[in-house]
């Protein structure tokens, strides 16, 4: 594959689209979240990650029926969605290989691992006042 396929990518500052293991992305309010995951290279104890934030486009669009004709809404950003699209080339065959299921099971793992790290965390700082 040519890397200048992945420009979009490229502008966001990743040097290396090949490192890129898997992402996920997710909307809070009007801003669109997209985290990329990379390979995690022999000596490095965890896995490195980065974090995007997207700001989503206001538009109104028209109501067939009911008492206001306009109702405002929001949409994912171009350069959100093509970094998507780029994405998806870059990690499609190792998605192809695992089944869905084991994916929701592999994100609800990291999730309790998070969660219990954050309590600690609170707890340890609770202990210290």
């Amino acid at each position: 594959m040519a890397t200048d396929k992945f420009e979009i990518l490229k502008e966001m500052g990743i040097e290396d689209v090949y490192d890129i293991e898997k992402y996920t992305y997710r909307t809070e309010g009007d801003t669109d979240i997209l985290k990329i995951y990379f390979h995690r290279h022999q000596g490095e104890w965890f896995s490195k990650s980065k974090k995007f934030k997207f700001k989503r486009a206001q538009k109104t669009v028209p109501v067939s029926d009911g008492l206001v004709p306009y109702r405002a809404t929001t949409e994912p950003s171009t350069y959100f969605l093509n970094a998507l699209a780029e994405l998806e080339i870059l990690v499609s065959d190792e998605k192809d290989s695992q089944t869905k299921k084991e994916q929701l099971l592999e994100e609800l793992d990291h999730l309790e691992t998070v969660v219990a790290r954050k309590l600690e965390d609170i707890r340890r700082q609770i202990d210290e006042l």
